[in-house]
């Protein structure tokens, strides 16, 4: 734990600069898929793949990237993930064909996920007292959007200039690898291991104590739920241009609100609200309650042009809570006195289940809105997400009843 609350800021704003700029190469393809597509000469089909390759390897390696990060230094894996993902980048804008693609893609798998993942949380988790870990996830999150914002931002105003294109795309991902890489410079000369206590060099060990312990398991179905929904709510604003009406830059605008406004105000204001009223559950639980809410609504309020407005709005509160969602999940593994030296390993255990999502929420809602068109696929979608929201709040509900119990059992152990 830093030494000042100067220190701990800093390191906190290195981190979520750190996590903003590992995921730039794999996840690129969201602003620039076309170029990107153009670029590569692959088709729609093999862009899917690559990108399965890069869900496949991740979600496979969060269990042993946990227990990485349980054995080893989290500043030597940090930095050693930014360094040779900075790296890779330099050969992603060569271009290469579609088999290299996909080599790269499975590499950022490992590169960005389980080497940096379970590091990247467990030392957010270090830079405070278990009464701070709302106000730090909820930063660490919040963080993430603006600089991610303005690393975009930026960039984008390169590949403009600079034509627009593959050569435009070229340096965007140059100056991107070069910004990894200087991050990962600064992690390696700023960022100080913690002192941790005793460490099991074996990974059955680990797991097998990770799999035994409840608190755990309700975390990754807390995160499936939440994750459900962040992916789920995507598909608001094509709801909003090809169901309602509104024009496609009015679905642009508020895309770019939800993506970035809500991240930055949603996450950190709930950090803080959760470490004054006593815990990131109560804020996990009320943001999935108000989802909820926001979900009956989507599927009571008819789809006027003139209830735009109404829906705009709902989206927006709807976006605010999954980010609230997002910027305490990794406070309750402190919140349910889960120990630091098998943090990484839990962490592992629970993001394996909570982000299964990724998987499958895609190609699942593209089929209820192939197959139920228009309106009736959106109701399906938005029925989804309501199912998600109360699943949320029972799993709370239960994290909160666990925890409670544990508290008596730790103290008549200590007595």
């Amino acid at each position: 734990m830093p030494d000042s609350p100067r220190g701990k800021w800093l390191l906190l704003t290195l981190l979520c600069f750190a996590g903003a700029m590992v995921y730039t190469f794999p996840f690129l393809r969201y602003s620039y898929y076309d170029t990107m597509k153009e670029a590569l000469g692959v088709t729609h089909t093999q862009m899917g793949l690559m990108q399965a390759v890069n869900g496949v390897a991740a979600t496979f390696g969060y269990i042993p990237g946990g227990w990485l990060a349980d054995r080893y230094s989290p500043r030597k894996l940090l930095a050693t993930s930014l360094v040779v993902t900075g790296l890779s980048g330099f050969y992603f804008s060569t271009f290469p064909s579609y088999v290299g693609g996909l080599f790269l893609y499975g590499f950022w798998g490992v590169s960005t996920l389980i080497i940096f993942w379970a590091p990247f949380i467990k030392a957010t988790r270090t830079l405070g007292p278990d009464e701070e870990q709302g106000r730090l996830f909820g930063f660490l999150e919040g963080g993430r959007g603006v600089f991610g914002f303005l690393v975009g931002m930026f960039t984008l105003f390169v590949f403009k200039e600079m034509g627009e294109g593959p050569r435009g795309l070229m340096w965007v991902i140059n100056i991107s690898a070069v910004v990894t890489i200087a991050a990962g410079l600064a992690v390696w000369l700023m960022f100080e291991d913690p002192a941790q206590g005793e460490v099991s060099e074996s990974l059955f060990q680990n797991f097998s104590g990770a799999l035994k312990t409840p608190q755990v398991w309700v975390i990754g179905l807390i995160i499936f739920c939440g994750y459900g929904l962040f992916a789920s709510q995507s598909y608001i604003t094509p709801y909003m241009t090809g169901v309602m009406g509104a024009v496609v830059t009015y679905g642009v605008l508020m895309g770019i609100l939800r993506t970035y406004g809500t991240q930055a105000i949603g996450a950190p204001v709930s950090g803080i609200v959760a470490d004054k009223i006593g815990g990131p559950s109560i804020v996990i639980g009320c943001a999935f309650a108000i989802a909820a809410l926001c979900m009956s609504i989507l599927l009571i309020v008819p789809p006027d042009l003139k209830n735009l407005a109404i829906v705009s709005n709902v989206m927006i509160v709807l976006a605010l809570c999954v980010f609230a969602l997002r910027g305490n999940f990794y406070a309750t593994f402190a919140e349910s006195k889960i120990p630091m030296q098998t943090m990484g390993t839990a962490v592992g255990v629970a993001c394996f289940v909570g982000y299964l999502p990724e998987g499958f929420t895609y190609p699942m809602i593209g089929y209820w809105l192939d197959t139920y068109p228009g309106l009736p696929g959106y109701q399906i979608t938005f029925g989804y997400m309501l199912a998600l929201s109360l699943v949320g709040i029972l799993a709370t509900l239960f994290l909160r009843r666990i925890n409670r119990k544990s508290v008596p059992e730790e103290c008549s152990r200590v007595g």
